[in-house]
């Protein structure tokens, strides 16, 4: 960890830094100890959403329900993808999960020009995973951001302002399930092939309003899985 000591501004703190610096990393040490095995895994796939209900409300409009028939389109225009980092000790772990998923509408209604979350439905997932004769199970559960893109009554919406001035709104939150098998490929190099299952609770901003629904999908993935050695 860099100490911020090179300024002349802060050099009459540089000793309390470089102290704090060096208690920080021996914290970490003493959390993370050597034997502890860290595995670091990524994923394309897709994703297939079962039909849900959807509410779309405007000031001073009325609201338009409907039950929404959703699609992934994984590769176009942002790619579908996912990353874990995990440290393992024995057959269990901890781990942090990102899932960029994503929704598109293909039966928008009257008055619903389109309406689609990518980039995307973004669950930020913590993890308890088991290992059991060669397969690997999980669950998480964590907040889902989004980015919306509708036009309702012909008012676009494209341009969140969510957290820290970005895109992304915080929509709500998910939990995941997940199994996986993992084949060696080279020394603490394998390939992963997982299946997952999601459900998403979503509340997003449109044009002088808002969308409500659920997302319940089930995940193919494929990817690489990195190991370090024990």
């Amino acid at each position: 960890m860099p100490c911020p000591t090179s300024s002349p501004k802060v050099a009459v703190l540089a000793a309390p830094l470089r102290g704090l610096c060096g208690a920080l990393i021996a914290l970490l040490v003493a959390a993370f100890p050597a034997r502890a095995q860290w595995r670091l895994e990524a994923w394309f796939g897709d994703a297939i959403s079962l039909p849900t209900g959807i509410r779309f409300s405007q000031v001073d409009r009325p609201v338009i329900s409907a039950t929404g028939r959703w699609s992934t389109e994984p590769f176009r225009p942002t790619w579908y993808y996912a990353g874990r980092i995990a440290k393992w000790s024995g057959e269990a772990a901890w781990g942090f999960e990102y899932i960029h998923h994503k929704i598109y509408m293909d039966n928008p209604p009257l008055g619903v020009q389109y309406f689609r979350v990518t980039n995307g439905v973004n669950f930020f997932l913590a993890e308890r995973l088991w290992r059991r004769h060669g397969w690997e199970f999980g669950g998480g559960a964590g907040p889902v951001l989004a980015v919306p893109v509708s036009s309702v009554r012909g008012i676009v919406y494209d341009n969140a302002d969510g957290i820290f001035h970005s895109q992304y709104e915080l929509s709500g939150a998910g939990i995941q399930a997940n199994v996986a098998r993992r084949l060696k490929l080279l020394p603490w190099v394998y390939g992963s092939l997982s299946l997952k299952a999601t459900a998403a609770y979503l509340h997003v901003h449109l044009g002088d309003g808002h969308a409500v629904t659920m997302n319940y999908a089930l995940h193919a993935e494929y990817g690489i899985s990195l190991q370090s050695h024990r």
